[in-house]
């Protein structure tokens, strides 16, 4: 995949740092994830990112186990796919529909889209887990698709589960914030699109090679204008 011709990286990406937020309700927190991250520049705000997390498969648990411990609480396991589209789970992915409905935005459309009847939920897709950037600021000089893309990256690295549908928005549906740079940083992962609203990356077959493109856009001496 050839990527399409980026903003020059101004910005040191090499001072930047990521300090992470999480909210989960306090009744039943294993369904929906709120990830607020401050993006910093040498201890200083430049931006902000939110992402939320919806967990339906089993991969979605053992990450939690894996990021916070043996005591997570439970959730639920399946012994295998056919087991996901039970009427328990067909009651499960409802329950994860309204909760994403309930954030409104672009949590909202993607409840109605890509988990919907119609889109037949998450059977068709390799990944049991959505995880869905809905809003995004970076201040000059780190408002360049790049170093979006690179805190993305790094943001569904530490907290998604690994086998997860990363969403970003392709239309003007999230609520404050710069789509278009969100959106931007999509592409460069290689997400795909998926409708006006949305596109997509299946970490469950996802090679990384948009990652490893961005981070060679980030590498000291790197001229993304030529790309």
């Amino acid at each position: 995949m050839t990527i399409q011709p980026a903003a020059a990286v101004v910005g040191d990406p090499a001072t930047l740092t990521l300090q992470f937020q999480h909210t989960a309700q306090l009744v039943d927190p294993s369904w929906l994830e709120i990830w607020q991250v401050q993006i910093c520049a040498d201890g200083k705000p430049v931006g902000s990112l939110r992402a939320v997390n919806g967990l339906y498969g089993s991969g979605g648990l053992q990450a939690r186990r894996e990021i916070r411990g043996p005591s997570c609480p439970e959730a639920w396991e399946f012994d295998d796919q056919e087991d996901l589209f039970s009427p328990e789970g067909d009651a499960q992915l409802d329950r994860l529909r309204s909760r994403l409905s309930s954030q409104g935005g672009l949590c909202a459309v993607v409840a109605q889209q890509i988990l919907s009847d119609v889109e037949v939920g998450l059977r068709e897709w390799g990944s049991l887990n959505v995880f869905v950037f809905d809003q995004l600021s970076l201040s000059a000089p780190f408002n360049v698709p790049p170093i979006a893309a690179a805190v993305a990256a790094s943001v569904s690295d530490l907290v998604a589960a690994d086998d997860s549908l990363l969403v970003f928005p392709t239309g003007t549906v999230t609520e404050g914030g710069d789509t278009a740079l969100l959106e931007a940083a999509g592409r460069l992962l290689w997400a795909e699109q998926f409708s006006d609203d949305l596109c997509f990356l299946d970490t469950k077959f996802d090679q990384r090679e948009g990652v490893a493109e961005v981070r060679e856009l980030l590498s000291p001496g790197s001229d993304a204008d030529e790309r």
